[in-house]
């Protein structure tokens, strides 16, 4: 599979659809080649949440971290949150002819009257971020647990200066999602459900 469109997702509707007891329309997922690894999911391309089946034609082998925490799951929570999109396509890119795990995914869509493009490899990306010294070191854990005012530069994250962060300023600035209630950026950042986490 390397082209999924549609030209509008209508997310599940818990009410008047045929939903397991799990909150899925399916049992199970399409067993594609790739996916009898440990470390990846069946990662459907439109989520179940929205619509999306649960055929060998909208599941690919995805890092189960991407699926479930990364740039998936919060594309994913971006739809449902905005209550659907139109224009949704998805190219998957593979290193070479002989796999069937793609390297990366791009997806554009509409949401809300703005148009989207995304594009993420297929890795984890919290190794990703620990490999590029922007998580799980003791030092900067630490850091962020003692200081609660200038942890870090937040100039360097607040691009347009307004003193507030978005989750998409956390991201272009590095950070992995969700930041939670412990992290010096949360303060300058909006939890609409009061949850202690932003973006996730």
């Amino acid at each position: 599979m390397v082209r999924v469109i549609a030209d509008e997702i209508i997310i599940q509707d818990d009410s008047n659809e045929p939903v397991l007891s799990s909150g899925r329309y399916y049992s199970d997922e399409a067993k594609v080649p790739g996916v009898e690894s440990d470390v990846l999911d069946e990662g459907h391309i439109i989520a179940d949440s929205l619509g999306g089946v649960s055929n060998a034609y909208n599941i690919t082998p995805q890092d189960s971290t991407l699926n479930r925490h990364g740039d998936q799951a919060y594309m994913e929570k971006s739809i449902r949150d905005a209550g659907g999109a139109t224009n949704f396509e998805a190219v998957i890119t593979y290193p070479d002819t002989e796999t069937q795990i793609p390297s990366s995914y791009q997806y554009t869509y509409t949401l809300m009257g703005n148009e989207i493009f995304d594009t993420f490899d297929n890795v984890n990306p919290d190794e990703v971020n620990e490999s590029l010294g922007l998580t799980g070191n003791k030092d900067s854990e630490s850091e962020s647990a003692s200081s609660s005012t200038n942890e870090g530069d937040l100039s360097s994250v607040d691009t347009n200066g307004n003193g507030q962060v978005t989750i998409a300023e956390a991201k272009a600035a590095g950070f992995s999602m969700p930041i939670t209630s412990d992290h010096w950026l949360y303060k300058y950042m909006d939890d609409r459900d009061n949850d202690g986490m932003v973006g996730e």
